[in-house]
């Protein structure tokens, strides 16, 4: 039986399974991930980026439109409209 004390750090996972830490940062694979970094896990999952910023926009609706103006722009310059 082994000892979590004698898990071998770094953790080598073949998938990731992400937590978040107390810390803020997400450990990609689990919890034994974190508990080799010394850290507990405050949740399952990815943890928060930001609380969004104070601009009216956020950042995600900017790529987005800047990644659909692209596609636009490409298929009017595949198809010769400009």
């Amino acid at each position: 039986m082994l000892d979590n004390d004698h898990c071998s750090c770094p953790v080598k996972c073949f998938r990731p399974d992400p937590v978040c830490g107390v810390d803020g940062k997400t450990y990609w694979c689990g919890c034994a991930d974190a508990r080799c970094a010394g850290v507990r896990v405050a949740k399952l999952g990815f943890c928060e980026v930001g609380n969004g910023g104070s601009a009216p926009v956020s950042g995600q609706v900017l790529l987005l439109l800047h990644i659909v103006w692209l596609i636009l722009l490409g298929i009017f310059g595949l198809f010769g409209l400009l």
